[in-house]
């Protein structure tokens, strides 16, 4: 299981804007940038940490010194081909 939260997390109206932000994106956003991006413009930096993390466990994006980067694919050509070979 993985671990709590601390207090209350991300508004699901939030991650569905900040997964739209980093899929259009074409290099890494940095937090701040993402934080500009966004359409409320009263959004803590500890939501925005909180949505990556949570994006980070289920393994959609990836975070470097650079920035963060939405990686997941659902492309039904990548997919298709896998579920067809099994």
């Amino acid at each position: 299981m993985p671990p709590p939260m601390g207090g209350r997390g991300p508004t699901l109206v939030t991650m569905h804007e900040i997964e739209r932000i980093l899929r259009k994106a074409e290099e890494p956003l940095s937090l701040n940038e993402i934080k500009r991006r966004m359409r409320a413009k009263a959004v803590r930096h500890g939501t925005v940490r909180q949505a990556i993390e949570e994006f980070k466990r289920l393994g959609f994006v990836v975070e470097g010194s650079k920035g963060v980067l939405w990686t997941f694919n659902l492309s039904p050509e990548l997919w298709g081909k896998r579920v067809q070979r099994l």
